[in-house]
């Protein structure tokens, strides 16, 4: 794996600039691939999506305030992106193939029952339950209202309790 490089200005102000940003980039990114993993159902698939969101982070870099904050929010909506895709997949698949597409079961009975859950709902609860963010913290990393946060945990959690009877 390659070393992250921040483009700046001056050299001394590189040293800074890439020392900061290396020491972020250990930090953040275990936590970033196991958010990824759990919103994205893969160890492969998470690290990439990890990655892509660390160079989004450091693309912008020097411009960033809450540079965890915005690293999470780059992943979750990269893997709304890749949700979008694989729906669209299966649906090019199913109609060719004319058969449902199976997918291998990589966690317990939890995790299977929470990946069954809609994704919005799957989205915030891994937010909160495993990220730890607060119902405004969601809110504001999936740009989504703070009563629909609250909405679909709510509905969340209920279909769980069922669904593990």
């Amino acid at each position: 794996m390659t070393e992250p490089v921040t483009p700046v200005s001056s050299p001394h102000r590189a040293a800074v600039g890439r020392g900061e940003f290396d020491a972020f980039y250990r930090s953040e990114r275990p936590g970033l691939v196991r958010l990824a993993h759990l919103l994205g159902g893969s160890v492969a698939v998470a690290e990439e999506l990890a990655q892509e969101a660390l160079w989004s982070v450091q693309q912008r870099w020097e411009s960033l305030d809450n540079p965890s904050a915005y690293a999470r929010t780059a992943l979750a909506n990269q893997v709304k992106s890749l949700h979008r895709r694989r729906a669209r997949e299966r649906r090019s698949a199913v109609r060719a193939a004319a058969e449902p597409l199976t997918h291998e079961p990589e966690l317990d009975n939890t995790w299977d029952a929470i990946r069954r859950l809609p994704e919005r709902q799957r989205v915030v609860l891994v937010l909160r339950f495993y990220e730890d963010l607060t119902v405004g913290e969601i809110a504001r990393t999936v740009d989504w209202p703070v009563g629909t946060v609250k909405s679909l945990l709510h509905r969340a959690l209920n279909r769980l309790r069922k669904d593990l009877r």
